[in-house]
C-alpha cells in the first residue's frame, strides 16, 4: 500500500495507520474471495471443475465497472 501510495502521489510519503492497512487488507481479501466464487460458478456453468483464466475474465466482465470488472 505504501509503495503504491508513493507511486500515485509522486513521491509524497503519507503515513498509514495500522487499522487503515488492516481495513484495506480485509477489503482486498473479500473482493478476491467473491471474485473467485463468481469465477468458479462460471466454470461450473461450463460443466467444468477446473477454474480457468477465462472464468475469471468472464466473472469480471459480468460484474461490470462498478463490481470491479473492466
Amino acid at each position: 500500500v505504501r509503495e503504491l501510495c508513493l507511486l500515485f502521489t509522486r513521491g509524497v510519503d503519507y503515513r498509514w495507520q495500522g487499522m487503515a492497512l488492516i481495513a484495506l487488507q480485509e477489503a482486498a481479501e473479500a473482493f478476491t474471495v467473491r471474485l473467485l466464487e463468481d469465477a468458479y460458478l462460471c466454470s461450473l456453468h461450463a460443466r467444468r471443475v477446473t477454474l480457468f483464466p477465462k472464468d475469471l475474465q468472464l466473472a469480471r466482465r459480468l460484474r461490470g465497472i462498478e463490481g470491479g470488472g473492466i
